[in-house]
């Protein structure tokens, strides 16, 4: 699996639209910030948008809205066997 894009929306600390392009070219990626931007929250997002999971467990998914939010989003778009898939998840 090759991460392409992800989108989140009210989802944990982006409670903005934010899209994050993995460039296609790159062999290697890095995520870096401050403590508590959101590095963690990415992972997070790209397990919830493919197994309905989090680091909580599978219940208790609406713990993952951000807290000034009513709704999330995660778009996870990634190549797997060279075609390209979209997990996407609302609540």
């Amino acid at each position: 699996m090759i991460p392409q894009r992800i989108k989140l929306k009210g989802f944990l600390c982006y409670k903005e639209e934010q899209t994050i392009d993995f460039d296609g070219n790159a062999t290697l990626w890095m995520l870096s910030g401050l403590n508590g931007s959101g590095k963690s929250s990415i992972f997070d997002a790209v397990t919830y948008a493919l197994f309905d999971h989090h680091r909580g467990g599978g219940r208790f998914a609406v713990e993952l809205i951000n807290k000034d939010s009513d709704t999330l989003l995660v778009e996870f778009d990634f190549l797997l066997d060279g075609k390209l898939h979209r997990a996407k998840r609302t609540l």
